[in-house]
Parts: structure tokens; sequence; C-alpha cells
């Protein structure tokens, strides 16, 4: 389910923007300590948001893995297939991935879960949580929504070679 769409295929609704800070790496506790380095920090927000995009931004490929969940709440929608969407837009375009998909109970709610991977042609301008498979201004309402990077570690590089 990993497979990219591109965006403008899809009827997503947007549910919530996921952090910067889960997909952009910001300077080091270590490194604002310096006090040269914590002066030039600010000195860079002063300049203007082009300035600021330089410093965090990557040209190449970039991997991240998300890990989400959300639990929903759909009024007058039993048995209506619904999807858990994960959206971004990279230098090449506007794309998402499915995360998880499922029916609506009787009791109108569903919890979506699931782990996927992007693959982003450099540092992606925006990360949302969007669901897919709603008719025109139907109601949704989201009980709990959670986006989190997945980090590798390095025990679990170790597991694998011993295995």
């Amino acid at each position: 389910m990993n497979e990219k769409i591109p965006a403008k295929f899809l009827k997503l609704k947007h549910l919530a923007d996921v952090p910067r800070s889960e997909y952009m790496d910001g300077p080091s506790p270590k490194e604002l300590r310096d006090a040269k380095k914590r002066k030039s920090f600010l000195s860079l927000l002063r300049k203007g948001s082009d300035a600021g995009k330089q410093t965090n931004v990557t040209r190449g490929p970039v991997t991240l893995t998300f890990n989400a969940a959300a639990w929903m709440r759909v009024p007058d929608s039993a048995n209506q297939k619904v999807s858990l969407v994960i959206c971004y837009k990279d230098s090449s375009g506007e794309y998402a991935v499915v995360v998880d998909e499922a029916e609506i109970s009787e009791t109108y709610s569903l919890m979506l879960s699931g782990c996927v991977t992007i693959k982003s042609k450099g540092t992606p301008e925006y990360v949302w949580a969007c669901c897919s498979g709603l008719d025109e201004g139907q109601l949704t309402f989201v009980d709990e929504l959670h986006v989190q990077t997945v980090k590798s570690t390095g025990v679990s590089s170790e597991l694998k070679q011993t295995a």
C-alpha cells in the first residue's frame, strides 16, 4: 500500500497538518549551546522565510516513514469505505499514500492505522493527514489523530545481522 498516487486524482478531506519537526531536521540542542551558532540561527530568522528554508531543505531524495492512527466518527455513513491518507508536496508535485482503509461500522465510528514510507524529491514542502472516500459536505469528527516519524535504531540493525 506504499504506492504514491497523484493527489489530484483523489477527493481528499484535510484533517491536520503534520508538524514540520516530524520530517525536518532543526538545530540540535548541542548546537544551540554555542553562542555563535545561536546568533547565526536568530539572524536567519530575522532575514525572512527564504533564508530559513535554505538551511533545512534537502534537494536530494528523502525517505520518511510515518506511523499514523486516526479514530473517527462519520454520522449517517454505515458501510461506507473510508481511507486515511498521508499527503505531501515535494519538488515534483503533490502526492498521497494510503495508510489504511476500512468500512464504517453501524456505530458510525472506525479506527484507521498503519505505517507508510514516502520517497520525496527533496524535503517536503508540507505533509498532511487526510481522509478519502467521503461525500461532499459529509461531517467527520476526528477524536484522535497521531502521525509520528518512525526513527530507525541501531538495535534493529544489530538484530537483523544476528538473525
